[in-house]
């Protein structure tokens, strides 16, 4: 009953998406992606790294990495002329892994409402749902 509730609520908060295109390949497309987005990527983890340098065993096709994005026009408008409190939730980030098989990509998604609640003096709604929507068209694209 857990597993089919948390199964139901990260429906509701993650976008997840997988292809049958390589890991590799699908890491280019994504960077293609986000950069034909205008945004850039100041952050990768690599999280099969950071566990081989800890001596933590892995299966050997164990691939997941977070991709962190911003667009530094968004991003520099939020903070200087909204709320440094906005920072919180910056940078993006989008996971690529290999699950099962398939290279899966997913980000977790801020209902514009929720952001709107938590910042109720500015009025943010409409950036959080122009980004929410160019990050599923980031991760459309890379899987396309």
């Amino acid at each position: 009953m857990k597993k089919l509730i948390s199964k139901a609520i990260i429906g509701k908060i993650v976008y997840k998406v997988e292809t049958d295109k390589s890991f590799d390949i699908t890491f280019k497309d994504l960077e293609k992606s986000i950069k034909n987005n205008n945004f850039s990527i100041p952050g990768i983890h690599d999280l099969k790294k950071t566990y081989t340098k800890a001596n933590l065993p892995l299966d050997k096709d164990f691939e997941y990495t977070i991709v962190q994005l911003c667009n530094a026009k968004s991003s520099h408008k939020a903070l200087t002329k909204l709320s440094y409190d906005m920072g919180v939730m910056m940078p993006k980030s989008i996971i690529i892994a290999r699950e099962d098989g398939k290279t899966t990509l997913r980000f977790m998604k801020m209902k514009p409402a929720m952001v709107g609640m938590m910042f109720p003096d500015l009025n943010i709604a409409p950036m959080s749902k122009k980004i929410m929507g160019t990050l599923k068209k980031i991760v459309d694209e890379a899987i396309q």
